[in-house]
């Protein structure tokens, strides 16, 4: 599988940023199988974690070409044969001024920075890594545990000089084991924090369009109830816990209809996108205490701005889109990738070409 990558020779251009370096994707390369016999580094433009954090948003929002791409950029895929990315955008006029492109590797989970459908056209594969599904499931499970239990509320009071033994959602504060835990989507994020609910010994249902029942099964999940629609995961779950990428179709599409079904005692968490949510709607069933409360780490703008209802809720959770930020998380990420690009190669492991379904390899 893509065997012309260690078995020929490949012009590779390096694309990196202020927080995965050009230097560490060309090591990476050459540590792996990959015959890269030339590498051209370039560099995108964003200076400070600050700025880079802005422009992601604003690529996770509106695609590939919501943002300029890399200078240089156009000139140096002329004779590339496979591009190594961080976050740089590969929008379509990148990918048809590559006339020898073979491949594009991107060192994290989110595609939006690619045009996957220009990659496709050409049949040319697309190979990501997911980097960070450990720590935001981890810290998926932290917000939960955090909103039922008002750990998080309780410390915030505390601070003020407030021994605060009662809170909105007193009447329902009771064990994980005694509650049904709803996942949206059964992918990296989901498998991993479902089998670490499972567990502790939670109830789970979950909705997955396309489950891959094997995977499933390799991590102890074989058992899992799956469900026919999002709406019964709303409807049934003590706490909703959304992990799907955020897409046109899907954009702000959990709101105030899907908020309605869910029980007076629920809790909503989000540490996918904010963008899923329509956060007005939210607002107002945490307002109202339609629900019992709601953690957030993703926001429908970010940084939270200082004026957001959201800060004087009581029965709301906040923290700042850090689920996925660990000391290692971003800078191991082109080695993890380019581990993944030898397992393709060595063991014709498919899970990471996202585009494989729709090539003929």
């Amino acid at each position: 599988m893509l065997d012309y990558l260690k078995d020929e020779p490949q012009n590779v251009c390096v694309i990196g940023d202020c927080m995965v370096s050009p230097d560490t994707i060309e090591e990476a390369v050459r540590a792996s199988a990959v015959n890269a016999a030339s590498v051209v580094k370039l560099a995108w433009f964003p200076r400070t974690p600050q700025e880079f954090a802005e422009h992601q948003l604003n690529i996770e929002r509106n695609g590939a070409e919501a943002e300029p791409i890399a200078e240089g950029l156009l000139k140096a895929v002329a004779d590339a044969t496979v591009i190594v990315d961080h976050l740089s955008p590969i929008p379509r006029r990148v990918i048809e001024g590559a006339p020898s492109l073979r491949a594009i590797l991107t060192s994290r989970g989110g595609l939006e920075h690619i045009d996957i459908a220009a990659a496709t056209e050409r049949g040319i594969p697309v190979i990501n890594v997911i980097r960070n599904a450990i720590p935001v499931a981890e810290f998926a499970l932290g917000l939960i545990i955090s909103v039922t239990r008002n750990i998080a509320n309780s410390h915030a009071a505390l601070k003020t000089g407030v021994w605060q033994k009662k809170f909105s959602n007193q009447e329902y504060v009771t064990t994980l084991d005694t509650m049904l835990i709803g996942l949206i989507g059964l992918g990296n994020v989901g498998i991993e924090l479902a089998w670490r609910l499972k567990a502790l010994g939670v109830n789970l249902i979950a909705y997955e369009p396309y489950p891959d029942r094997e995977r499933l099964k390799h991590n102890g999940l074989d058992d899992l109830e799956l469900v026919g629609s999002v709406e019964e995961v709303f409807s049934r779950a003590d706490v909703v816990s959304l992990h799907v990428r955020l897409t046109e179709e899907n954009a702000r599409s959990f709101d105030k209809r899907l908020f309605s079904l869910m029980k007076p005692s629920a809790y909503f968490v989000n540490t996918a996108r904010g963008g899923l949510v329509n956060e007005g709607d939210l607002i107002d069933a945490l307002s109202q205490h339609a629900i019992a409360g709601a953690a957030l780490d993703v926001y429908d703008s970010e940084p939270l701005s200082s004026s957001s209802p959201l800060l004087s809720l009581d029965n709301v959770t906040i923290t700042s889109h850090i689920a996925g930020q660990t000391v290692d998380a971003i800078s191991r990420s082109p080695f993890l990738l380019m581990k993944e690009v030898d397992n393709i190669l060595e063991q014709g492991k498919t899970e990471r070409i996202v585009n494989y379904r729709n090539l003929k390899l």
